[in-house]
């Protein structure tokens, strides 16, 4: 009796940047989800926007504030938040795919109260209308793989009062990981997480990347993303990773590229880190 191939494991990929922007990133975008469309990976696109967050943002006369890598979000930031990530950016990708001969759907943490959340921040409340995802209800996404389409998240959520919410695309991203029992790949433009002396690390344990955060060694950006791939392990992901699109195949993230996310035991070897040198901007 001849044994088949197991079924590749489930995916969650995390895109920003250059990838939401029409260009050869975008285009890199398009044909890597082909090819794990082709594998017959179950996959789901989660995407940031920031950046045009914050250009959009400006362009209306509202400023742009961070605690820790997280926008502060009040009600008229938050209208900029549904505008261009719930519509623009969404739409433009669901586009693209399409084009490029992958069928894809355009949801949200909203649909069919996808990502149910509470306030975020500490205290709670204190980044105003951004929420942290408590709840999962994966079943929109699992329709969407029977069906044969790739669903393209925007990090929206909703409480239980229907208000709506601006939640991290990280934090969006690792809650459905775990959700789905998907690897995490959060892509990023740093090709991995550094040390001190600028060199890459092949992998991190949950509590070796928070000491990074309580250190104040990670900053900005790269703070959500290390606290993202930690909560994904915690909540049923099998494993996490950071680094850059080049570095990622039908296959998965190419093999000694960026930075891998494993239990403590199995991360247990890792160098200690002192430093981390971060240039990325999300949510």
């Amino acid at each position: 009796m001849i044994e088949s191939e197991p079924a590749p494991a489930p995916c969650v990929l995390k895109v920003g940047g250059q990838e939401l922007r029409p260009g050869p990133a975008l285009e890199q975008l398009v044909s890597l989800a082909n090819g794990l469309r082709a594998s017959g990976r179950p996959t789901v696109l989660v995407h940031g926007g920031g950046e045009e967050v914050t250009d959009r943002a400006e362009a209306l006369g509202l400023q742009s504030t961070r605690q820790r890598g997280q926008r502060v979000t009040s009600l008229p930031m938050l209208e900029v938040v549904l505008e261009v990530l719930g519509g623009r950016i969404n739409s433009r990708l669901v586009a693209a795919l399409g084009r490029g001969g992958a069928p894809a759907a355009g949801l949200s943490g909203v649909s069919e109260r996808m990502l149910l959340v509470t306030p975020a921040g500490t205290p709670p409340g204190s980044l105003g209308y951004v929420g942290e995802p408590r709840r999962v209800n994966p079943t929109p996404l699992r329709r969407c793989w029977a069906d044969g389409v790739l669903p393209v998240v925007a990090p929206i959520g909703v409480d239980r009062a229907g208000q709506l919410y601006n939640v991290n695309a990280d934090r969006a991203a690792a809650a459905l990981a775990g959700a789905l029992g998907a690897e995490l790949w959060l892509v990023t433009d740093v090709p991995a997480v550094r040390d001190g002396t600028g060199a890459p690390v092949a992998s991190l344990s949950p509590r070796s990347a928070r000491a990074l955060v309580a250190s104040g060694a990670a900053r900005d950006g790269m703070i959500p993303k290390l606290e993202a791939a930690a909560a994904a392990l915690r909540s049923g992901s099998p494993r996490a990773w950071i680094g850059a699109l080049a570095d990622v195949g039908a296959g998965g993230p190419v093999r000694d590229r960026g930075t891998w996310f494993f239990s403590d035991a199995r991360a247990a070897a890792a160098t200690p880190l002192l430093r981390v040198r971060v240039g990325d901007r999300e949510g």
